[in-house]
């Protein structure tokens, strides 16, 4: 009973971990385990990960686009990114983007065919700001890929930014996500500090960290492949996440289908899902 006293406070409310669980759950059964098991990488903000250099603001704008875009394995998703200013084209009667569908490891779609290709933006401030850019494009796919799913998420129409920024920590962007996930100075006074421009965030520090940690316990990757790309201030997040998870392997086990799912009486024969 005593050691009760020394044991540190979890650091999410149960209500708000529980339903980080189940949005990574419904990915889990949008996008397919073998997706997420068998390819996904946890992306780290090096030249290994983002190769190549430009010699214009947008060019170096699409050179991280399409990395982006072949980490999140949606390269045979028809899709383009709008240069500033660049008006779109309207067909008439215009033609929806194919439904953008994930392809990770040794499996490959081919191209979708027909359809206009869907149409990204960017913030050219943001140019300068890798991580936030790489963010933004991450969060902006996630976006297309929650409106493509077949199931709605969990608690997702009042808290839609929030889900997209778990589904980019999902698709393997949570060290970027997480680095950028709070507003800091935007056009600050110039005698003090130049103008900077940050990606808006909606999960906050810890909600974020969280999520980067189950998925490094889920993926089975060691903490410090991710503590080492995180800033300072969000390590004490990390860590704490981290031993939150292994006080409750019973949830990672659902998550990585190690728990047979409980019949269900409603079916003859059948079984539910965990979540």
């Amino acid at each position: 009973m005593i050691f009760s006293l020394f044991q540190r406070e979890p650091l999410l409310d149960d209500t708000t971990a529980d339903w980080i669980h189940s949005v990574f759950a419904w990915a889990l059964r949008e996008q397919g385990r073998e997706v997420f098991f068998g390819g996904t990488d946890l992306v780290l903000p090096t030249p290994e990960f983002f190769p190549g250099r430009a010699d214009n603001l947008h060019a170096m704008a699409q050179l991280v686009f399409e990395s982006v875009r072949r980490h999140a394995g949606l390269g045979h998703w028809p899709c383009r990114l709008l240069a500033p200013g660049e008006l779109a084209a309207q067909s008439y009667p215009p033609q929806a983007p194919a439904a953008p569908k994930r392809a990770m490891g040794g499996h490959r779609l081919p191209a979708a065919p027909g359809g206009a290709p869907a149409l990204f933006r960017y913030v050219p401030e943001l140019v300068g700001n890798p991580e936030a850019l790489i963010a933004s494009y991450a969060q902006e796919f996630a976006h297309h890929l929650a409106t493509a799913a077949s199931e709605p998420p969990p608690a997702g129409e009042e808290n839609w930014g929030h889900v997209t920024e778990l589904l980019g920590v999902f698709m393997g962007f949570g060290i970027m996500l997480a680095n950028t996930a709070f507003n800091v100075r935007v056009n600050s006074c110039g005698s003090c500090q130049g103008p900077a421009a940050e990606r808006p965030g909606f999960l906050g520090r810890a909600e974020i960290a969280y999520a980067l940690a189950l998925f490094c316990k889920l993926k089975e990757i060691p903490p410090r492949h991710a503590k080492t790309h995180l800033s300072k201030a969000l390590r004490p997040y990390f860590r704490h996440a981290l031993q939150d998870l292994d006080r409750n392997r019973d949830l990672l086990a659902l998550l990585r289908g190690d728990v047979p799912a409980l019949p269900d009486p409603s079916l003859s024969g059948g079984f539910s899902k965990p979540f």
